[in-house]
């Protein structure tokens, strides 16, 4: 894993100044840039991503404006 991007074991505690909405924007462009640039990648641990309670305040949210 780059040394730029620590999973979520260095995500801050508390919300962000985006809150939830950008701290999963960040994560999605933090994957997306990984695997264009390693195209065989493998992502083994995304149980911390989706675990992450920012992640799941956002699905909670898009589930419930369906």
């Amino acid at each position: 894993m780059p040394e730029d991007a620590p999973p979520n074991g260095g995500a801050p505690e508390g919300d962000s100044p985006a809150g939830p909405f950008g701290r999963i924007l960040e994560m999605q462009t933090k994957l997306h840039r990984w695997a264009v640039a390693d195209r065989g990648r493998r992502f083994d641990d995304l149980f911390n991503f989706v675990h992450d309670p920012a992640t799941l305040i956002v699905a909670f949210d898009r589930v419930t404006g369906n």
